[in-house]
């Protein structure tokens, strides 16, 4: 019985580490160049926008 314990504990803490090492570094990268991608778009129609004259509404 504490041999199982033991080796649930150790997939635990193993899958935490794999977590705070791959996944959440990832995660991070990924919102940030979503982020960068939204914005530049939005910059985009901006200017097209302000090319053609047509007023810009902020919502």
């Amino acid at each position: 019985m504490e041999e199982t314990n033991n080796l649930i504990f150790t997939l635990t803490a193993i899958f935490a580490i794999a977590m705070t090492l791959i996944y959440f570094p990832l995660r991070f990268f990924l919102t940030l160049t979503a982020r960068s991608r939204r914005l530049k778009l939005l910059q985009k129609i901006r200017r097209l926008r302000d090319e053609l004259g047509q007023p810009y509404e902020s919502t």
